[in-house]
């Protein structure tokens, strides 16, 4: 099933790509997964940042990292036909960092250290905070995609939009605020109307508010289906 594409800054936080991460499966079985398929990558020298991000628009997957982790560092780029595994390791060749795949669709980035660290079962390795975040990230979207999906005019996929949400300690959002406007003035009435209040996963301990997300456009090979069906919230 293909959802809307989200960018979702979590305090410093960065995620890329679909939302929905699959069920978290051994890194051997998603290795065979991301070889399966072959992509064309057009992209140059640049901030790895910028890279990996290029990287995540091709290939549909997902990227959550400390965007700290990034700053500074250089991708070598990578241009050719290749799987996305073997693609992400040329962008990241030479620059201290690895992949780290949770899902077929869903990844993050250690330094070499940090993996190490966390193979000899240090608990309080800078990435061993990874999966939690991951989990929130894709847990927050499937929240507001559920009630953007029963609101008449508002199902994602069909616009582009930049909000930021706050949510208390019980897992309410309490505040929403649209960064933008989706071209339709009573859509983003509706949506800041449907987000208030919706009932989401607590926020893990530590996280900065606002969480700022943009919800994009899905493309013609990326179609989006509603999980439930579109109906008013009581």
């Amino acid at each position: 099933m293909s959802h809307a594409w989200w960018a979702l800054a979590l305090s410093g936080w960065l995620w890329w790509g679909a939302s929905h991460a699959d069920e978290l499966r051994s890194t051997v079985d998603v290795a065979a997964d991301a070889s399966a398929s072959l992509y064309r990558f057009d992209i140059g020298p640049q901030p790895l940042s910028a890279a990996v991000k290029s990287f995540s628009d091709v290939t549909g997957q997902s990227l959550l990292v400390d965007e700290r982790l990034l700053a500074g560092r250089m991708s070598p780029g990578v241009r050719g036909e290749f799987t996305a595994e073997d693609a992400l390791r040329r962008l990241l060749a030479g620059t201290g960092l690895r992949e780290r795949y949770a899902s077929e669709k869903a990844f993050t980035l250690e330094s070499f250290d940090s993996a190490a660290a966390q193979a000899s079962g240090d608990a309080d390795s800078p990435d061993s905070s990874n999966a939690i975040w991951e989990a929130y990230g894709a847990s927050l979207q499937a929240s507001l995609e559920r009630e953007l999906c029963r609101v008449p005019g508002a199902k994602p996929g069909s616009y582009r939009l930049a909000l930021q949400v706050w949510a208390d300690d019980g897992g309410r959002v309490n505040r929403v605020r649209l960064l933008g406007s989706t071209g339709e003035q009573a859509r983003d009435a509706a949506i800041d109307r449907v987000l208030e209040g919706v009932k989401v996963e607590p926020p893990p301990a530590g996280l900065g508010q606002p969480m700022t997300l943009l919800l994009l456009p899905t493309g013609a090979s990326h179609a989006w289906h509603c999980a439930t069906p579109v109906a008013s919230r009581a």
